[in-house]
């Protein structure tokens, strides 16, 4: 199945002081939006997340940061996850955004972006980020690990390592193709005609 136009979510994994991962994230959001998607980047930066205490669907009136991303998530046809790697796993601040939901992620595309500072491209993260995809019910998709990520943006945010330009076009359209998958059919309302 072909579909003109995707609503796709980009999450921005952190909110320390001096992220690189914004770099990325932000390009990549540029990126599907070029091919003519509906994408917005949803940078927690931007939203006060509570420390978990309850599920969005488990509470009358759910915190309004943690509601918004809800509302968000259930609008996308795909996620595109962009984090570093904290400590041989993702960040407890993106472990505590995703875990505010649960049935919204059911039968979702998930993709990553996974960063590093050092030459691995954040793999662990990936890792735990799979496992995670699939307690949701929802569907892992592809990844694109960015080594040395200082190397390959610069301050302003600027692509300066041209070896990643093919791989994020290559990455976008895998992420489109995989989740085409999952967008249920348009169901014809055309009434047949007796022969």
């Amino acid at each position: 199945m072909t579909t003109s136009s995707l609503n796709i979510l980009v999450v921005q994994g952190t909110i320390r002081e001096g992220r690189n991962s914004i770099h990325p994230a932000r390009y990549v959001t540029a990126q599907f939006r070029e091919k003519g998607h509906d994408v917005e980047l949803f940078d927690m930066k931007n939203y006060d997340i509570p420390l978990f205490r309850n599920q969005r669907n488990a509470v009358d009136y759910p915190h309004p940061g943690v509601d918004e991303f809800g509302q968000k998530v259930e609008a996308a046809q795909a996620l595109v996850i962009v984090a570093p790697e904290y400590n041989h796993s993702i960040p407890g601040t993106l472990k505590n955004l995703l875990d505010h939901l649960y049935p919204e992620y059911e039968d979702t595309a998930f993709s990553y972006v996974t960063v590093s500072a050092g030459g691995f491209g954040g793999v662990r993260a990936l890792s735990h980020l799979h496992d995670i995809t699939l307690e949701f019910n929802a569907h892992p998709g592809p990844d694109l690990p960015v080594s040395n990520v200082h190397d390959a943006f610069d301050e302003d945010g600027t692509l300066i390592d041209k070896t990643y330009e093919d791989r994020f076009e290559e990455f976008v359209e895998q992420v489109v193709e995989h989740a085409e998958q999952f967008v249920p059919s348009t169901v014809s309302t055309t009434p047949e005609t007796s022969v």
